[in-house]
Order: structure tokens, then sequence, then C-alpha cells
């Protein structure tokens, strides 16, 4: 209903969103207030969510719950991701925030992960020519989407996310070259299916969604961009990563683009995303700043 007003909340593995919109006369959405708190809830691995991270978790939830009822909210949906739903206490802890603010919480598994972050990208970006792959890179999962048009070739969540690779192979300052080749071999051994696949195709596009690739969008040039998303320069990308990389931990402290929240994780990161633009080079690269935030928003406008 118009005026109607609702909001999302991604419980992800390494920050939490907040996202609240009103309904137009339209059906369109317009944005009210969105707010990111990094909660690192997998730092202590996805094994188990430990003390301190559940209480970083409950402040976030108590705040989303105070700006919810601020803005008069009507329906909230929140979803849990990879953390929620790999740890053994995932279902304890999600019933813990529910209890403290009211909000109940959907843990989702990474095939509908997927789904939602895939419908909230192409309701942003243009009509691509070629095969899209997205690339959403998480704290506990990557998830993978190869799409072209309404066809989707190939859907799947990966529990390689920043804060998994970070605590398995990030253990020297600046990361080892062991410690990459650990972990290349690693994407090599998980990765091997989505690999096939696109060396099959004529070519495809990369579509990144997520905070590591919203450093990339502030720093590589831009080829052409509108609200919600940009294609990049591609061409500055292999040296970029390869710098970042090889920095430690207090030269990337003083790079202004990288935000402090980023500094430990971004390196495994960007291993990741050398690792697949090396071994499956895109044609071009876009960053699009929709994902699953918008696309559990799509359903809800729909059920609404």
């Amino acid at each position: 209903m118009t005026g109607d007003r609702l909001a999302v909340i991604d419980l992800g593995s390494n920050t939490f969103h907040l996202l609240i919109c009103e309904i137009n006369s339209d059906g369109t959405l317009a944005l009210i207030y969105k707010e990111r708190i990094y909660v690192k809830l997998a730092s202590g691995g996805l094994e188990y969510i430990d003390d301190v991270s559940i209480e970083r978790g409950m402040s976030a939830m108590k705040q989303f719950a105070e700006q919810i009822m601020t803005y008069s909210v009507i329906k909230t949906r929140a979803i849990g991701t990879a953390a929620l739903r790999e740890a053994k206490n995932g279902k304890e802890v999600a019933d813990r925030f529910t209890a403290a603010t009211g909000i109940k919480i959907e843990i989702i598994d990474g095939h509908r992960e997927a789904g939602y972050i895939l419908n909230g990208i192409k309701s942003a970006i243009p009509p691509l020519d070629k095969h899209g792959l997205i690339m959403d890179i998480g704290g506990g999962s990557v998830e993978f989407i190869l799409f072209k048009g309404e066809q989707v070739l190939f859907k799947g969540s990966y529990k390689i996310g920043v804060a998994v690779l970070h605590r398995r192979f990030h253990h020297s300052d600046p990361m080892s070259e062991g410690e990459i080749n650990s972990l290349e071999a690693l994407l090599e051994k998980e990765l091997v299916e989505l690999i096939s696949i696109i060396g099959q195709l004529p070519g495809y596009y990369l579509i990144g969604a997520s905070g590591s690739f919203e450093v990339i969008n502030e720093v590589l040039p831009k080829i052409s961009a509108a609200d919600h998303w940009t294609e990049l320069d591609i061409s500055g990308m292999p040296g970029y990563l390869d710098e970042i990389i090889a920095t430690n931990m207090a030269a990337r402290r003083q790079i202004p683009e990288i935000p402090i929240e980023r500094v430990d994780y971004i390196v495994v990161a960007y291993a990741l995303i050398r690792y697949i633009t090396r071994e499956m080079p895109p044609e071009r690269l876009f960053y699009c700043d929709f994902a699953l935030k918008e696309g559990v928003l799509a359903e809800m406008i729909k059920e609404n």
C-alpha cells in the first residue's frame, strides 16, 4: 500500500545491514534509511559463534530495532546467512536476537541466498549481451550466479567467505607466498565445476556485489555509471590487486579507500578475486550495490 514502510535486515557473517524503504504510488520503492554495522559474527570461525561476536550482533540488532520503530515500519524481514546457518549455535543465537528485539530471523540456505542476490542485482543493472557472473563475497560464504537474460545456468554458495579464508590462511603480515598458494589450492578444489562451466562460454561479464568490490569501485576508473551500478575499467585491476595483496596491515591502514573495518579481510578477498579473474578472465567488470536486501524487498512488494 502506498506510504507503507518496509524493512530488511541482512545478518551477514561480517556485516549486518538495515534497509528501510517506502512504497511509492507506482509500486516503486523510495529509500528512507540505511545502515551498516561491522559485526564480524564469523570472526571466531563458522563452527561456533563466540560470546564477543554475539554481543556485537546483539548491539547491532537493538540499534536496528530502534530505527525500525522510529520510522514506523509495518513489516520487517530479517535474513540470516552463512554464520547463522553453519554455526552449531546459530539458531540459538538467532533466537536470542529475536527475544531481545521482537524481530523474527529467517535462516536461509545458500541456494535461496543466491536467488535473492540475483533478483536484487537484476533489478538494478541493464540487460547484458553476454553471460553475467555475479560474485557476492561475504564473511562466511561466497555466492556465484551465472545467468543470461532470464536463464540461470549456475547458482552456488561456497564456504570460502573472507572470515573463513582469513582465519585459515592469513597468518603472516604481509600474507606469505606459501599462504597464498595454499589458499589458491583450496579455491582450485572448491571451484572446479564453476571454472569448467565458464570455460565453455564464448565470454562473460563479472558483476561484483560486496564490500570488497565496493572498494575496487572507489579505485578503478569508471567507464559508465548509473544510480546503483558502474562499469569499471578492468585493465588496471590485476596490478591493483597485486599491490594490495602485498601490503602489510600498517600500510593498508594508510590507504584512504579501504575502510578501517576491512583492512584485515581485504587481502584474502582480493586474493579470491584475483584467482577468479586470472582463471576465468572476464571481458567486462561491473559493480552493483544492490544484492540480497533488494531481492528480499522485491519479494515483499509482490506479497504486499
